[in-house]
């Protein structure tokens, strides 16, 4: 619908008949509704499309953010079954360690009761020897068995 000519001349007429602060506050209205919406409105609007960027590269980091966080948990978890296998390792290796201990402790100790046994033996082989050479000194005579 468009305005016919006699609306114009309405507005005329009464523009004409107001008075003189009326008119200049009318055009100081005017004014001001031309100045905000060829300026402000569209930097309103540059202002609100740069909000939206800032907000999507934050949500992007964010999304980084969790996705590397998401990966050294994963990194810590692997590493926390590589040490618990390495310990698991060093304890069992441990145990084979104390075992392989006892049972040089006891070989020792066996070798040392055989060391005391073979002692004995000479001992006794000794004084027998003496006394095979004095009974032949006695039975035979003369200096050894040689």
């Amino acid at each position: 619908m468009e305005p016919t000519g006699d609306l114009w001349a309405g507005v005329g007429a009464g523009i004409a008949n107001s008075p003189g602060w009326m008119v200049v506050g009318a055009l100081l209205v005017v004014s001001v509704a031309y100045i905000v919406a060829r300026y402000i409105v569209p930097s309103h609007e540059r202002v609100r499309m740069r909000r939206i960027e800032i907000e999507q590269r934050q949500a992007e980091t964010d999304a980084e953010r969790v996705r590397a966080n998401a990966m050294l948990a994963e990194q810590q978890r692997q590493t926390n079954v590589l040490i618990d296998g390495m310990r698991q390792s060093l304890e069992a290796s441990t145990a084979h360690t104390d075992v392989l201990v006892a049972e040089l402790r006891g070989s020792r100790d066996r070798s040392h009761a055989m060391g005391e046994r073979v002692e004995r033996i000479d001992m006794t082989t000794s004084h027998t020897d003496t006394l095979v050479e004095d009974i032949h000194r006695l039975i035979i005579g003369g200096e050894g068995t040689d």
